[in-house]
């Protein structure tokens, strides 16, 4: 087995981000900083990327994987049309941040779960807050991701945490950065046509959330 790229994102040029999110696009499967926890994930539209990812963490194939995306334009055209203005709300409230939306989609062409699942028909999007990461994203990648442990196991918010080796040696690319997680993870929560349900309270709090969507209602 080969070793994977070790790359600081904080040193990159935009060449060698561009590089990168070629290989990612291409299929590489990724570890990686985010404003939460390090993370591991891929190109969401490469499903044998997918089931890479599912082998790596040992995760069950009927937990989706959340999305990363690097705004809320190319999102909007796959949401429910009833619940979009919800979202765009709660983007413009809350992202780049720890907020995931999850949301009923068509049309995106992500897959969230490995074969024989088809692609996704509800997903969890999410724009971090790591400056390195939203370069890479920002070069088109949307990327089907979850946090660096194994599944059942504590998540791990730094690359030399015991039981990480294991795991970065199934990835082909290890990025890191000075801009380290803040070790909690995202808010999420599940919007419906006029209704929405807290599904995880995390730093963005059921009370920031409400009022965010109050004011759209206003």
């Amino acid at each position: 087995m080969s070793l994977p790229e070790i790359v600081l994102l904080d040193t990159c040029s935009e060449a060698d981000v561009q590089r990168l999110s070629e290989r990612i696009v291409a299929g590489a499967v990724t570890v990686f900083p985010t404003d939460t926890v390090y993370g591991i994930g891929c190109n969401a539209a490469c499903a044998a990327s997918v089931a890479r990812v599912f082998s790596a963490k040992h995760r069950d194939s009927h937990k989706p994987l959340p999305v990363f995306v690097s705004d809320i334009v190319p999102v909007l055209p796959w949401v429910d049309p009833a619940v979009r203005g919800m979202t765009r709300r709660l983007a413009i409230a809350f992202w780049p941040g720890a907020l995931t939306i999850v949301v009923n989609v068509a049309g995106s062409g992500i897959h969230t779960q490995p074969p024989p699942y088809p692609e996704a028909s509800s997903i969890g999007f999410r724009v971090p807050r790591h400056a390195g990461l939203l370069r890479l994203l920002s070069h088109g990648l949307v990327m089907a991701q979850t946090s660096l442990n194994e599944s059942g196991k504590m998540v791990m918010e730094r690359l030399d945490a015991p039981g990480a080796a294991s795991l970065l040696e199934r990835a082909d690319l290890v990025l890191d950065s000075r801009q380290h997680p803040e070790g909690r993870p995202s808010t999420v929560v599940g919007l419906a046509p006029g209704s929405w349900t807290m599904l995880r309270e995390g730093s963005i709090s059921f009370a920031d959330v409400t009022a965010a969507l109050v004011e759209e209602a206003l």
